[in-house]
This record gives C-alpha cells, sequence and structure tokens, in this order.
C-alpha cells in the first residue's frame, strides 16, 4: 500500500468529524471538537502514568503542537486534513484546554475516602464504552431506512445502542469479576451474554420494527438472516467485547494511577494527623 493510498483511506474515514453541530462569529464546535476535548482530558493521565512532570502544561503544549502540524502537513500538500480557519484552529485549542482544566479539577477535588467505590467504576466504564461507541459509530457510518434515525456525521441512535450495550459490558464485567475463580469462565460467560443481547436487539430492530442499515449496498447477515453488513463490521461484532473489556481495564488502571498519585501529600498530612493524636493519648 503506497502512501497516498493510506492518505486516502484516513481521509475518507475522518471526513465525518468534519460535520459542523454549532457555530458563530467567534466560535466553531464540530465532532473533531469531541476528539479534542478528549484529547485534552486524556492527555494529563497519560503523562503522568509515564512520570513527566507538568504535564498540564506540557498537555496544553501538545494540544497547540498538533493544531500547528495540521497546518504544516496542509501547506506542505499531504491530503490528509481539510484546511482550517483561524477560528476552528483556536476552537480545538480551547476545547482541548477545557478538557486539561476539568480532569486538573476532578483530580484536586476527589475524595480518596471514597475513591475505590462502585462510582469510579461507572466513571471508567462511560468512558470507555462512549470511546468506542464514538470511534466505530463514526468510523461504519451507519444509516437507516427511517429517515427519523439518521444524523450527519455520527449516528445518534446507533451510537446510543453502542453506547448502552458497551456501557452495560463494563459493569458486567465488573460485577461478576468476583462470581468466576478463572477470567476464561468469566469472558465465556459475559460474550455467550452479550451474543444473547445483540441477536435479540438485531432481532426486535430488523425484524419486528423493520429497521435497516442501507448505507452498505453489499451487506451479508452474519448468523440466522440477521446482523447485516460488511466482513469488517462483522468482525468487529464479535471482537468488540473484549476490545470494550480490554479499554476499561486500561483506563481504570491509568485513572487510578493518576487519581491515587494526588493523595501524596494528603497522606502524609494524614500521617502525621493520627501520629499527633498517638501521641497525645
Amino acid at each position: 500500500m503506497e502512501l497516498s493510498d493510506i492518505l486516502s483511506f484516513i481521509r475518507t474515514n475522518t471526513d465525518w468529524l468534519y460535520v459542523v453541530i454549532y457555530q458563530n462569529k467567534l466560535f466553531f464546535i464540530d465532532y473533531w471538537s469531541f476528539v479534542h476535548f478528549f484529547s485534552g482530558a486524556l492527555l494529563p493521565v497519560v503523562l503522568a502514568n509515564l512520570k513527566i512532570k507538568r504535564f498540564y502544561l506540557i498537555s496544553i503544549l501538545i494540544l497547540v503542537f498538533y493544531e500547528v502540524l495540521e497546518i504544516s502537513l496542509i501547506y506542505l500538500a499531504f491530503n490528509l486534513f481539510r484546511p482550517e480557519t483561524i477560528k476552528d484552529q483556536f476552537t480545538d485549542i480551547f476545547i482541548g484546554t477545557i478538557g486539561v482544566f476539568i480532569i486538573s479539577s476532578v483530580k484536586n477535588r476527589i475524595d480518596l475516602s471514597e475513591f475505590r467505590g462502585k462510582r469510579n467504576n461507572y466513571f471508567y466504564a462511560l468512558i470507555s464504552s462512549m470511546i468506542i461507541a464514538f470511534i466505530w459509530v463514526g468510523f461504519y457510518q451507519y444509516k437507516y431506512n427511517i429517515e427519523i434515525l439518521n444524523t450527519k456525521g455520527l449516528n445518534i441512535w446507533a451510537f446510543l445502542q453502542w453506547f448502552i450495550g458497551l456501557f452495560s459490558i463494563c459493569l458486567l464485567y465488573q460485577k461478576l469479576k468476583s462470581d468466576f475463580f478463572r477470567k476464561e469462565i468469566l469472558l465465556s460467560a459475559l460474550y455467550a451474554m452479550y451474543l444473547l443481547m445483540l441477536i435479540i436487539v438485531e432481532l426486535i430492530g430488523y425484524e419486528i420494527l423493520g429497521i435497516k442499515e442501507i448505507n452498505h449496498p453489499n451487506s451479508s447477515p452474519l448468523i440466522f438472516d440477521l446482523i447485516h453488513g460488511t466482513k469488517t463490521m462483522h468482525i468487529f461484532y464479535l471482537i468488540s467485547p473484549f476490545i470494550t473489556i480490554l479499554l476499561y481495564k486500561g483506563i481504570k488502571y491509568l485513572f487510578y494511577n493518576f487519581f491515587i498519585s494526588n493523595s501524596s501529600a494528603q497522606i502524609r498530612t494524614q500521617s502525621v494527623l493520627f501520629e499527633t493524636i498517638n501521641q497525645t493519648d
């Protein structure tokens, strides 16, 4: 595969990110904005895990550098990104920086006494399922025979279905972990639940409600004359639970280390306090 083919593939499969959601004279929001926001929120987490100091400042610098790189690639005639205005680039950096400040605020205000609670698992599941659903639905470009279910750029109907399904997988995995002694049995049971849920949803949507995906004319069924789509779609449907669990575990690990690093000063303060109390007693 030549470089031109690779660039063309990337450009074709990222066109949906340029769909405008809202704009005015100063501000511009498209689906790239969500990418920049999550990048801004995740960069400090990754950099902190790599033991890099001043990870907030470096995260913002990376966001700015990306915009400079994007302009450079356009200037060098690499047909990878669409040309953007100054307003677009300012918005991208601004929204990415918001992500940095939000994760910074959460880190500084998190209650460490409740850190290992169930709420954190919901947070990890939310992030993981949202990322995978966003990337997959945007890439596959679902379009249905019922017009009300279609939205430009990202199909919200398909996104919500995938988000809810993958979110459920993460929570089921976390809930069932303690019930199975062997990981193979756990994953097999979870996969069986996923396939059953997938077949039921497809049966209701395709056979009962008559909802059909029409953007891929050469679609074929995966099983039981259900789950019509391309080979790429079939592969993703079969492996998506494992991808989701891997990302969930990765997100959980990264955020745990990130948030717990905030506790160093608090732990030292608490230790001194406890020692003082014990000496007083």
